[in-house]
């Protein structure tokens, strides 16, 4: 494992700041939907950025801006409970991310060493994942597996959230300049 450095420590700190933030700006806004839970699932177009950025950035790196900010997200909601779920979804979300990722095509040409054009279905990946963990720790929680007929309802919003995010990161990575990203990468 390589020595992180201060600068890669911050600008880590700073992800993780971000994907909170967007986290809890969406629990703030007004459903999309007027089902409760289905939220479309920002704060994960951060996680996804680490997992794609490439350079000094690794999977631990991921799992960290992923596990942190939902602890995070909830000191600022005051909502416990939520750190659970956000943990649970967030670590199977990451895992299945990184492997789609790992599975997807490569590319040699692109500078992020990764198609992006994937980058859609990676995130979709993470977003069920999300939601199956989320589930687990419902059925936990309330000892019941009824709650997993709430399953294909949010299944679907994972998918479109989703796609959406992924499409969100795609913009992100591509419009980002080069010169900005080669600093963050190393």
């Amino acid at each position: 494992m390589k020595k992180m450095t201060v600068k890669k420590i911050c600008i880590e700190a700073l992800f993780i700041c971000i994907a909170a933030a967007l986290a809890v700006l969406e629990t703030m806004l007004p459903p999309f939907v007027p089902i409760p839970g289905i939220r479309v699932g920002l704060g994960n177009i951060v996680t996804l950025f680490v997992l794609y950025i490439g350079g000094s950035w690794r999977a631990y790196d991921a799992y960290a801006v992923a596990v942190l900010r939902c602890f995070l997200a909830a000191l600022i909601t005051g909502s416990l409970l939520s750190a659970f779920y956000g943990l649970a979804g967030g670590v199977l979300a990451c895992t299945a991310m990184l492997t789609a990722r790992q599975l997807l095509p490569k590319s040699k040409n692109e500078r992020f060493g990764y198609k992006l054009q994937y980058l859609p279905f990676t995130a979709v990946c993470g977003a069920v994942f999300h939601i199956a963990g989320q589930l687990l720790v419902a059925v936990a929680f309330y000892g019941s597996k009824y709650v997993l007929t709430y399953a294909p309802v949010l299944a679907a919003s994972a998918i479109i959230g989703g796609i959406l995010t992924g499409f969100l990161t795609y913009l992100l990575l591509k419009k980002i300049p080069r010169k900005l990203i080669d600093n963050i990468r190393n």
